[in-house]
């Protein structure tokens, strides 16, 4: 029950009352001129009897008259609030401290009746009807977890409210020894927070203030609130008091495996489906239900929003009769003296329906107790229990294996990093949702997308593989490469042997990479040759021919080719460059910085007969202070020059040219102190009234 100010309390029970509502919707609000009207339901119990571990969200249908449609999922707070307008300081019979009455607006506090959001919209005349439901509809998503199990159910409970972005508060109430050992695969993350608060006996709903609760049950919890027989227009009893003394939880669906605690038939018995439990938390959970008892029944109340589904409450019905009436013996008899019977119910489900009035719907189902103690079965029925004990299904997860209409068999890990799949026409297997290995139908060959490692291996026909890790020996009588054969690491770490560590006969590879020893008679390779080093051997020839000429494949390199030399940084910028344009044209060393950008170069043109050294920036140094940096021959400078530390060897002196200095200093100083008069004689404007105005002026320095 949310709580309310005994003025809000007080008129509730009055027949005079006046509601006032409005709602928050997108950060915009709106009043009673914009309601129609609107519709609010709770559901703690969706099958018509007591249920636990449910997570239902509520729903909101409000008609609104508006110009423009609402954006989609947008935020719909409704409230609703009760007139003072017709209330005196003599009916303010009410502990100075216990109220909060607002000055202006003459009315009480305002009531949260939820958060809900947008899902379906629909306009009838000017009137818009939206759909809206809680944040638990949010929730409706698979649960992939991150943890590592086994873990405790408080732990996957806050990884899921993390996810969600929900808030809960202290009724939220998980024991710590309760434990999940498995991940939940193949549940929503809606499920899984049931089973968790059913397991700790209890169900989840969304306040009206949005923040998510546990409704916990107990064998003889005390009514929240009670109501008098003017509070109600009609209750209606549908079946006897429900008692429960024994439950019974399925936690394994497809065997029909059950954990049972407790004594009691059929209609006395609270049955469950929760995966998560064990025969010790059934065992606590009939602990705290054994005895729990409600009066199953339909009311329609005059309006109470600060009621919640699961509320405990209690309710008078006159139920007097005559003697004559009386059939019962006198030690069963009990007629209370004021002909009042009391009772006790839970709001398992309410609607909340606004139209200028409030009017408010409770029910509390329950199933009917059980006609027959046999249980008969026909031959259809038999049958039907058979095969569903017996069939596999498709789509349900059997520890990792389902069944599927369009992949066949399918095992999978629950965080779906991998999976197989198995059917007619694929066998494959997947690693992070690419294929990594499968077998390729119309070539009839095996293919894999990574590497193939071994410690060892024997091939009696021909091996080819556009690349390939060898962490062993590699052993052939014969083969022919077309690829790169690479050892660990890209490196081939042992000896290539054809017959007892000699090859004997010819090896062909389009390429090959290898670190240890490379023996044979004779040899030819059409590829690349890649080694650490060569020891104790000569390779002979004049002249060595290729396309490139790498010390890395990447990162950190020198590369020679027909273009020129280069040079590249470990983040693979060419740094510098030696290239000709043409054989007669320009020929140059450039230079490039950290960022790839143009920084300078060196170059010489055939026409000019002469070396330039070309940059936006130029700076001729040496390393020593004292060594000298000497520019022999005629020097030509095509622009201005700056001497910051003296200059020596000119034919002007350094006197003279100090003397210079100080001149232009002096004349300098004079500009800048420079004034003179100016006389702009008297006049008065034109206005003889005016007084004469003028005379001679000095004026500021520049």
């Amino acid at each position: 029950m949310y709580p309310i100010s005994p003025i809000f309390a007080d008129y509730l029970k009055r027949h005079d009352k006046q509601y006032i509502v409005k709602a928050i919707i997108d950060g915009q609000e709106y009043t009673s001129a914009n309601i129609v009207d609107f519709t609010i339901e709770n559901i703690l119990a969706a099958a018509d009897e007591f249920e636990i571990g449910t997570a239902i969200p509520s729903k909101l249908t409000i008609k609104l008259r508006l110009p423009e449609a609402i954006r989609p999922n947008a935020q719909v707070k409704p409230f609703i609030a009760l007139s003072l307008d017709g209330m005196s300081w003599l009916d303010a019979e009410y502990p100075w401290l216990d109220m909060n009455i607002p000055w202006v607006a003459g009315a009480t506090e305002w009531l949260p009746l939820g958060e809900f959001y947008i899902d379906s919209r629909e306009k009838v005349n000017e009137v818009w009807t939206y759909v809206c439901y809680d944040k638990l509809i949010t929730a409706d998503v698979a649960y992939i977890s991150q943890l590592s199990y086994p873990t405790s159910q408080k732990a996957v409970f806050d990884e899921i409210c993390t996810r969600l972005g929900f808030s809960y508060d202290s009724s939220v109430v998980i024991n710590p020894s309760y434990q999940i050992q498995a991940g939940p695969a193949g549940y929503s993350c809606r499920q899984v927070l049931a089973y968790i608060a059913g397991a700790n006996g209890a169900s989840v709903y969304m306040g009206k203030d949005g923040v998510m609760r546990f409704k916990r049950f107990s064998a003889g919890a005390p009514p929240v609130f009670n109501l008098t027989a003017a509070d109600y227009i009609r209750a209606k009893q549908v079946n006897p008091v429900k008692t429960f003394t024994r439950i019974e939880v399925m936690y394994n669906t497809e065997d029909q495996l059950t954990y049972e605690a407790g004594n009691g038939d059929e209609n006395h018995t609270l049955y469950l489906e929760n995966p998560f439990m064990t025969q010790a938390q059934v065992n606590d959970l009939l602990s705290r239900l054994n005895g729990l008892s409600y009066l199953p029944l339909t009311m329609d109340s005059r309006g109470f929003p600060h009621l919640d589904q699961g509320d405990v409450i209690g309710f008078e019905q006159h139920e007097s009769r005559s003697w004559i009436e009386t059939i019962t013996s006198w030690e069963d008899t009990d007629i209370p003296w004021d002909g009042i019977q009391r009772y006790t119910s839970c709001i398992l489900r309410q609607t909340l329906s606004f139209k200028g009035g409030l009017k408010h719907k409770i029910d509390a189902p329950s199933t009917s107790e059980q006609r027959s103690e046999f249980n008969l079965e026909g031959s259809l029925t038999q049958q039907v229990n058979r095969l569903n004990q017996n069939t596999v299904r498709y789509g349900k997860p059997y520890y990792g294996v389902t069944h599927s209409r369009t992949e066949g068999i399918v095992v999978e890990r629950e965080d779906h990093l991998y999976k197989g799949v198995f059917n007619g026409e694929e066998l494959s297997f997947y690693a992070d949702g690419s294929r990594a290995l499968w077998f390729d139908v119309p070539s009839r060959k095996f293919k894999f997308n990574g590497t193939l490692e071994a410690v060892d291996g024997i091939f009696s026909g021909n091996l080819q593989a556009a690349g390939g890790t060898f962490r062993g020996d590699l052993q052939a009588a014969g083969g022919t490469f077309k690829g790169t054969l690479r050892g660990v690491d890209g490196d081939f770490s042992g000896e290539l042997r054809a017959a007892r560590g000699t090859f004997a006969g010819n090896l062909s590879a389009a390429g090959g990479t290898f670190t240890g020893t490379l023996v044979g008679v004779d040899g030819t390779f059409s590829g690349t040759i890649t080694a650490a080093s060569i020891i104790g051997g000569t390779i002979n020839g004049s002249t060595i021919i290729g396309s490139s000429i790498k010390t890395a494949a990447s990162g950190r390199r020198i590369e020679i080719d027909s273009s020129g030399f280069r040079t590249y940084d470990s983040y693979g910028n060419n740094r510098i460059r030696i290239n000709t344009g043409s054989d007669s044209g320009v020929s140059a060393i450039s230079f490039f910085g950290s960022n790839g950008g143009f920084a300078g170069e060196i170059n010489s043109y055939q026409s000019q007969n002469q070396l330039n050294i070309i940059s936006d920036s130029l700076f001729i140094g040496s390393n020593n202070t004292s060594g000298p940096v000497n520019i022999q021959g005629y020097t030509t400078f095509n622009g201005y020059v700056e001497f910051r530390y003296g200059v020596s060897g000119l034919r002007l002196g350094i006197g003279d040219i100090q003397g210079l200095r100080d001149e232009l200093e002096n004349i300098r100083y004079i500009l800048r102190n420079h004034t003179h008069t100016v006389n702009i004689g008297t006049h008065n404007h034109g206005n003889r009234d005016n007084q004469n105005w003028g005379g001679t002026f000095t004026t500021s320095t520049p």
